[in-house]
């Protein structure tokens, strides 16, 4: 095309390929044509439908040459509406979902051996956002083929109870700002966002919002997240293109690393991984910005500010995961669009209705986010060992966190030891949690991106395995009683309290209602410096909220391997 040439002369300036130029060029362009699509009235959805349509058609085909890509989306989005629309029985949303994953697989095959570089841009990633959509939307049609009381609350609230035309479905999975790196939602949200009942929520009596009496089309402060979210996607994107080559984990296999100092080498694992990091937040603080301009993240009014959120659609929490002082949290915060998506279609899917979900539900739920990336053996090892070092964790937050919690914690109404400062022992319990989670993630991360199986066992190995080191002790520790141990710590500081019942799996709707709001900002000012405070400080989920995707098969396979106490309450871990 005629644009080509100047995207080679950026990508010989920026050192960046030609398609990955063209792919940030698509994501900026979104914002302008953002501001375009709000502007469409809710009497002409099919002006909407057709806006996305061929927007995205432009962005797959003229632009990024994937032609072929296109017809491949095409083609899953009319086989799935096919199958939606004439197959009637329970087993509708599994015939979608194998058939989606199958195509997506192909596509993982092809580029396996084909032998594509991971830095090319092609069609999985849209595959992969369009899988999530499809298999979605299955399960939302057919839970409005069902009695609504055999429906949990978020099946209520994403329920189709009737199918919607070739074209909006079409509009909806191809809605242009998410249709390269997401974030996917409910066909529901779609809706509500082309009628504009998004934004039919009443603000908390007594805000600011209650009294504003201006005449707006959509609510306050979305121009001033959707700049936040462009800013920081420009500010991250800026810092790959100068230190991406520099922080590769290609360097870690590299024959310069046995000249490097042990601190070094440490150091610098630490160094390549916030750079990988960069990369995904810029991609996707981009997309959810186009996304927050069109309107779609708006998710109501904070309970006590009754400021607007606009975090409907949030993939990642750059928050969450820099200052993560626990695995959950970490996980919680990272790609939490693909964790509803296998909460809510695989996870609770598979759950009997009266029963609970067991080793069988996590493994098939591992198995899918492993083979959603792709085939390549490293995703396994990290997917591995992720779920090993998330048991750790979840063992040291029940079993040791609480004899550094304060007092006057309400989680933790106990005699605790007698600590010589009892807030700076919790807060040095903290630093150290953020401390391990941080280099473990970053050990961990290094065969998802190094793919095949010899390059990420020679990358652990000249990491010392230091993170199966510290996992090794663990396990063997808790072999012996140390489990026992302390939990009998526990027990005589819990007969003070009242006997708390066992925390049952939260299922909370795709787009959670409530956000966690930092302590004393409920009066602040209402400027542009508020809104990015608040926006910045509120999580993607809340706890409980999600599930242990990854770890929960592991959390089976090691707690199986640990001695169990003799007492009546031997298998409540939780």
């Amino acid at each position: 095309m005629f644009w080509d040439p100047l995207f080679d002369r950026i990508s010989e300036l920026s050192g960046a390929g030609a398609d990955q130029c063209k792919l940030i060029a698509a994501l900026i362009i979104s914002f302008p044509l953002a501001s375009i699509y709000v502007r469409i009235p809710a009497n002409r959805p099919n002006v909407a439908h057709w806006f996305s349509i061929i927007t995205s058609t432009i962005f797959l085909w003229p632009l990024l040459g994937l032609g072929q890509g296109l017809l491949e989306l095409l083609f899953m989005s009319v086989v799935t509406y096919l199958i939606v629309a004439s197959v009637r029985g329970p087993n509708m949303p599994w015939i979608a979902f194998f058939f989606v994953m199958t195509c997506m697989t192909i596509t993982h095959v092809r580029r396996a051996f084909g032998h594509i570089s991971v830095e090319r841009i092609e069609i999985s990633g849209s595959q992969m956002v369009l899988v999530m959509k499809l298999s979605t939307f299955a399960w939302n049609v057919n839970d409005g083929r069902r009695k609504i009381e055999t429906l949990d609350e978020s099946q209520k609230a994403t329920r189709l109870a009737k199918l919607p035309n070739p074209l909006a479905f079409l509009g909806y999975c191809f809605f242009f700002p998410s249709v390269l790196v997401g974030p996917s939602f409910e066909y529901v949200s779609y809706e509500k966002l082309l009628n504009k009942t998004i934004y039919d929520v009443t603000p908390p009596p007594g805000t600011p919002a209650a009294t504003d009496k201006s005449k707006r089309r959509t609510p306050k402060g979305r121009r001033r997240v959707a700049v936040l979210h462009f800013t920081l996607g420009v500010v991250f994107l800026a810092y790959y293109a100068v230190m991406g080559d520099r922080g590769s984990y290609q360097r870690v296999i590299g024959p310069d690393w046995p000249t490097w100092s042990l601190l070094t080498r440490f150091g610098f694992v630490q160094f390549c991984a916030f750079c990988v990091r960069t990369k995904y937040y810029a991609v996707w603080s981009l997309s959810e910005g186009a996304c927050i301009l069109t309107g779609i993240g708006f998710n109501g009014y904070g309970p006590r500010t009754g400021r607007t959120r606009w975090n409907r659609v949030r993939n990642i929490d750059i928050a969450g995961i820099e200052g993560a002082e626990s695995f959950k949290q970490l996980f919680d915060s990272w790609n939490c669009r693909t964790n509803v998506w296998l909460r809510d279609c695989v996870y609770k899917r598979l759950v009997k209705p009266g029963k609970k979900p067991g080793a069988a539900q996590s493994m098939a739920t591992f198995v899918t986010s492993a083979f959603w990336h792709g085939i390549a053996p490293g995703y396994y090892l990290a997917f591995v060992t992720a779920g090993m070092v998330q048991y750790v964790g979840k063992q040291f937050r029940h079993l040791v966190r609480p004899y550094f919690l304060a007092p006057t914690d309400p989680a933790a109404a106990l005699k605790l030891p007698k600590w010589h400062s009892q807030p700076l022992a919790k807060r040095m319990y903290d630093i150290v949690g953020w401390f391990l989670v941080q280099i473990n993630l970053n050990y961990l991360v290094a065969p998802f991106l190094l793919l095949e199986l010899k390059p990420s066992i020679m990358a652990w190995h000249r990491m010392y395995w230091y993170t199966h080191v510290q996992i090794a002790p663990f396990l063997t520790v808790m072999r012996f009683g140390t489990r026992r141990w302390l939990r009998s710590g526990l027990k005589p500081r819990e007969k003070k309290v009242p006997e708390m019942p066992i925390p049952e799996l939260k299922l909370s709707p795709p787009t959670p209602d409530e956000f966690r709001r930092p302590e004393g900002d409920e009066d602040g000012p209402d400027n542009d410096v508020e809104w990015v405070k608040y926006d910045l400080n509120t999580h993607a989920l809340e706890d409980g909220e999600a599930i242990d995707m990854d770890g929960g098969l592991m959390d089976e396979v090691l707690t199986n391997l640990e001695t169990r106490p003799s007492t009546p309450h031997a298998n409540k871990d939780e």
